[in-house]
């Protein structure tokens, strides 16, 4: 069975540089985005179109004394993908990658010539990720940086975040491996006193593509204790199955009402400020 790569993310190694995010922007040439200070240090407020990651700056209170909890936020590329099973057009799937080692890489991704706009996915993600740009029309998360690791050049076998994390905080490999490597640092932070340190990613969702080590509970660093895929979505898979043959039909159909989702994502995009 080939190896699956993985990213860790050691969030007791973070220090919110947010090189990772500038990164990610650089490699994927996409713009920054006019923003307002709302009394975070978040910037931007969301995940877009035109961003794809960001850090999060959660406080966390512990015998009255606060500590910065980094989070790296951005798609789980989820194995059980809520996303994926929700898509009308199938414009969302599961993409994977053979690399030079005869791993593989694995990530989930939305064609954006066929994606209809709907932003069923933003509303079945229990992570709120995927970013919806009107301009673009289309639904768009981070990739993994599938089209940087797979070409096989000297100095880009790592995703750029990976490239430009200079704490140590990501490592790219082996998921075994980097499963192996979290759970001893797990242990590490517990032996030094941080009680609440627990694996992140290995089964959640049937497995996560993003492996994080957190030093306290989930829901401190504003991640799901249990993500599951929305009872909504379960129904979807029953009554689509038998149906499958109309499926085509459905597709015209849903394209003959894209002009009014359009209209309405361009209303959303304006109520929270997103657009240039």
């Amino acid at each position: 069975m080939a190896k699956e790569k993985a990213i860790l993310v050691d969030t007791s190694k973070c220090t919110a540089c947010r090189a990772c995010q500038v990164a990610c922007k650089q490699w994927n040439q996409n713009p920054g985005e006019k923003t307002v200070n709302r009394g975070s240090f978040e910037n931007p407020p969301t995940l877009s179109g035109f961003t794809w990651m960001r850090i999060l700056f959660n406080e966390h209170y512990k015998d009255n004394q606060m500590r910065w909890l980094f989070t790296k936020h951005q798609c789980m590329h989820c194995t059980d993908a809520a996303c994926v099973e929700v898509c009308p057009s199938g414009a969302t799937k599961h993409e994977e990658v053979k690399l030079q080692d005869g791993s593989t890489y694995k990530r989930v991704a939305t064609n954006e010539k066929t994606c209809i706009g709907c932003n069923y996915c933003r509303v079945a993600c229990p992570f709120d990720v995927p970013g919806y740009k009107q301009q673009k029309r289309g639904v768009y998360r981070c990739t993994m940086c599938f089209d940087r690791v797979s070409n096989s050049k000297v100095g880009f076998e790592h995703p750029a975040c990976v490239k430009a994390c200079a704490p140590g905080t990501l490592t790219f490999g082996d998921r075994e491996e980097l499963l192996a490597t979290a759970e001893l640092r797990v242990a590490q932070l517990k032996k030094a006193g941080f009680a609440g340190a627990q694996l992140y990613g290995q089964d959640q969702l049937k497995g996560l593509r993003y492996l994080y080590v957190l030093t306290a509970p989930p829901a401190e660093y504003s991640l799901p204790a249990k993500p599951t895929v929305p009872a909504s979505v379960e129904v979807w898979k029953v009554l689509a199955k038998p149906y499958g043959a109309v499926a085509t039909v459905g597709l015209v159909a849903a394209l003959v009402v894209n002009r009014i989702i359009s209209a309405r994502n361009r209303g959303l995009e304006e109520k929270n400020k997103l657009e240039d």
